[in-house]
């Protein structure tokens, strides 16, 4: 349920607005003009528009996501975990009763359900152990190591169950997600990677926009609806 209430037959007037008026201001954040805390502007569009589109755990991860980029944008990198970090626990939040109320009650576990079950927790754990390994080693130790590895956690579980949601949308929004913070924690403690601006926000922007708009009631065509099992 959405914390603000609207029509249904606008749902699909102010998604598309709340889109566009998204994608222009990402459009100029990558431009070269600065602009105070700009990178909080995009994320901070789509949390307005989830207090009449989406239910209140999506709106309380995109408001904690803007929290986190611009305590980004003031090099408070704590900070800018944090609010991730419980913007992440929102939509592990979401996505679980989603589950327990409409996917769980239409899914059969046929092999490819359990196939794709198994695939997704492998990838999981594939994740969780590269970060555990690779990245909190090479991360500050104390509070910040242990909050990239409770950070890893809660991001790999975030993409397990939105990924078991049957919906392209949610699964390629979550894995674009990981992509982003994955790349990020590489550069900031590992090496640092070509082109990590694009790729880092590219990716990040797009996983936000795909989770917001795949929780509205705006419906996607059946031509996207592949993750079907």
């Amino acid at each position: 349920m959405s914390i603000l209430k609207l029509d249904q037959k606008h749902t699909k007037s102010v998604a598309i607005t709340a889109t566009c008026l998204y994608f222009c201001a990402c459009l100029i954040f990558f431009l070269p003009v600065e602009f105070p805390h700009k990178i909080t502007y995009c994320v901070s569009i789509l949390t307005l528009a989830s207090l009449w589109l989406c239910p209140w755990e999506i709106t309380l991860a995109l408001l904690f996501s803007t929290l986190g980029d611009h305590m980004g944008s003031c090099q408070n990198f704590l900070g800018q975990m944090g609010f991730f970090a419980l913007g992440h626990v929102f939509y592990i939040v979401y996505f679980v009763k989603r589950y327990l109320c409409k996917v769980e009650k239409d899914r059969k576990l046929t092999n490819k359900a359990k196939g794709y079950m198994a695939m997704v927790i492998f990838c999981a754990l594939t994740l969780l152990t590269v970060a555990y390994t690779r990245i909190a080693p090479e991360a500050p130790a104390g509070i910040i190591r242990i909050g990239v590895c409770i950070y890893a956690t809660l991001i790999s579980i975030m993409m397990v169950t939105a990924m078991l949601q049957r919906s392209s949308l949610f699964a390629l929004g979550a894995v674009m997600f990981v992509f982003s913070d994955f790349i990020l924690a590489w550069h900031k403690f590992v090496e640092p990677v070509p082109y990590r601006h694009y790729l880092v926000l590219v990716s990040y922007y797009l996983a936000q926009w795909l989770l917001f708009i795949r929780a509205t009631k705006f419906r996607v065509g059946p031509e996207m609806r592949i993750l079907r099992f």
